[in-house]
């Protein structure tokens, strides 16, 4: 008698602090997890984490690791695209010698770790899912911020991207059985969080959000949970930030 093997997700930018928190929740769940970052394994990383060091942003180096995951333990079920990069800089800046642009070279580099990744993984993963006959399901970690955030203005544009392109893959797998949703978290309690504002800031921004808190991770996880598990959620954006955008 033929065993059911257990689904596959692969978990784009594994390493980071969000990432790591979905690969642990989704072997939790039973899942095979395999993880992919341009960094190295996070010390402390799961053991059950089938780990491989990627620059997405390189179609070739991305189209080798997947290939290799794929043959060694299966085509994914699910692909969580979690790669990015926040950058916080104003498109002009006054000093004294004048105005100063926006750094060229970080657009480029935030759009690339953001949206160029998503896009490799996808389009990979969609053809291996189809030649392998499998449903499945795409999920693309947006942000409130592809709405527009003043002094992010890559970051902003990155996620707005993603958000076009969630939309357009739902549209065109969708009839071939590959769904496509993103998930568009406010902010969440993290290191990076509380890194990047003051505590001061940190308070204005808990205090804006209706729930008068910050997002904790299992609440994204479980957001992940409503998507994976519910076949009719397609083409959505669904915000997780606590009513912060109403």
């Amino acid at each position: 008698m033929a065993v059911e093997r257990p689904p596959v997700a692969l978990v784009t930018g594994s390493a980071g602090e969000i990432g790591d928190h979905l690969v642990r929740h989704l072997l939790a769940r039973g899942w095979i997890v395999l993880g992919v970052d341009r960094r190295e394994r996070q010390s402390g990383a799961p053991d059950a984490l089938v780990f491989r060091r990627c620059d997405l942003e390189d179609a070739n180096e991305a189209e080798t690791v997947l290939g290799e995951l794929a043959a060694l333990h299966g085509c994914a079920d699910v692909l969580v695209n979690c790669a990015g990069r926040i950058a916080s800089a104003p498109l002009v800046t006054r000093t004294s010698g004048g105005w100063t642009a926006h750094d060229f070279g970080l657009w480029r580099d935030v759009l690339g770790g953001c949206l160029t990744t998503a896009f490799h993984a996808s389009v990979i993963t969609a053809r291996n899912m189809l030649a392998a006959r499998r449903r499945g399901v795409i999920i693309n970690i947006s942000s409130v911020c592809a709405r527009g955030n003043a002094g992010q203005a890559a970051y902003s544009a990155a996620k707005a991207g993603l958000d076009g392109l969630t939309r357009a893959m739902a549209k065109e797998l969708g009839p071939l059985g590959i769904r496509a949703v993103g998930l568009a978290p406010g902010y969440f309690d993290t290191r990076s969080t509380r890194d990047a504002l003051s505590p001061e800031k940190l308070a204005r921004v808990a205090g804006a959000v209706p729930l008068k808190r910050l997002g904790a991770l299992p609440e994204l996880a479980r957001a992940i949970d409503f998507v994976i598990d519910n076949p009719y959620v397609n083409g959505t954006i669904v915000e997780v930030d606590g009513g912060l955008v109403l």
